[in-house]
């Protein structure tokens, strides 16, 4: 096997776009899933779960998106023909999955200005609600319509399907949930290591008997998962059985660790290795998937632009890298460290 292909600037670009996607679907999904249990709940969350929620989210919730918005560009200018080709096949889902973003961004700033108004707070939360639950099902189907090898785009990005419901599936469906469900448990495993945080022993077991139960249904999910796979995308299975096996059996074993270790109370290890399962389960499909970007037709090298637009863009990455990741290792830090908790126990204060 020739190893230069890996140091080709379309490999980088592929794995830089798998990372980008693992940091937003594990950030941004956890953020979403603050908003999913808001739905599961029907609504009802107390003043105090609430505002817990809102501490938690209020100082990032935001910087999570620039890791689609990079994604989305690097789509545009290294692999043109693939975004061409999702904007068209996937337009329904992903028209709805921004509608769910906006919509859910209003919600969390109108209903937080809204202090003093119940009903007003109330008709905003379940906006908020319903557009955190949306949006991760919208763009979760939209990976499995890619993932399912069943879109009828050729070679030229070219879509032959039907526009409306051409990205629908047993598979987009099944991701769509499963999106979901990894996003509420994200959301409960990160909120209880955030709330052992703040020292409130409540909803420290709140959250852990949330995450638990969470931990499970998702467990389940992707056990059944396997056999939607095998019927609806029978080429990615065979892909998953090869060389996607070693990252998806690693997500099984961070899977049950995470539950281990909230069963014994080390929620910082329970929030790595949640997090270490999502990446698991992303960096299998992608590892399986290549050379294929939208199977079976678009490949990675073959979607690519121009080597020289590639590296520069490469370059150019490489150095907002630079700015980006020691920004956003200081913004965690400054919110979510063990130093930040007279910040967050004086928030509600404002």
């Amino acid at each position: 096997m020739d190893l230069s292909v890996f140091f080709s600037p379309q490999v980088l670009l592929y794995m830089v776009t798998g990372i980008a996607l693992i940091l937003y679907a594990v950030l941004g999904g956890a953020d979403f899933g603050a908003g999913v249990w808001q739905f599961n709940l029907a609504f009802r969350m107390n003043v105090e779960e609430r505002r817990f929620c809102d501490r938690a989210m209020g100082p990032i919730w935001e910087t999570n998106h620039v890791w689609l918005i990079f994604v989305l560009v690097l789509l545009f200018s290294a692999f043109p023909s693939v975004f061409a080709a999702m904007s068209r096949a996937l337009w329904v889902p992903f028209s709805l999955a921004l509608v769910g973003i906006v919509f859910r961004g209003c919600g969390f700033v109108f209903r937080h200005y809204a202090h003093g108004d119940a009903e007003v707070q109330k008709v905003w939360g379940v906006v908020f609600a319903l557009s955190s639950t949306l949006t991760p099902f919208f763009l979760g189907a939209s990976a499995g319509a890619v993932a399912s090898g069943n879109l009828e785009i050729n070679g030229n990005g070219q879509f032959h399907g039907d526009y409306l419901v051409g990205w629908i599936s047993f598979l987009s469906i099944y991701t769509g949930f499963f999106s979901v469900g990894v996003c509420a448990y994200l959301a409960a495993v990160f909120l209880t290591r955030d709330a052992n945080r703040e020292g409130n022993q409540e909803l420290v077991e709140t959250w852990r008997k949330r995450s638990l139960l969470m931990g499970l249904v998702v467990g389940g999910l992707a056990f059944g998962g396997l056999l939607v796979v095998a019927m609806d995308a029978p080429l990615l299975w065979d892909s998953l059985l090869g060389k996607g096996l070693i990252p998806i059996l690693l997500s099984v074993v961070t899977g049950g660790l995470s539950i281990l270790f909230l069963q014994r109370r080390r929620f910082g290890l329970a929030t790595l290795s949640s997090a270490f399962t999502v990446t698991s389960v992303i960096g299998g499909w992608a590892v399986g998937q290549y050379p294929d970007i939208i199977p079976p037709n678009i490949t990675v090298f073959g979607a690519a632009a121009p080597e020289s637009v590639l590296w520069v863009f490469l370059v150019t990455a490489a150095l907002g890298a630079l700015v980006l990741v020691p920004s956003l290792m200081f913004l965690f830090w400054v919110f979510k460290s063990d130093n930040s908790k007279v910040v967050a126990n004086n928030r509600d204060e404002d």
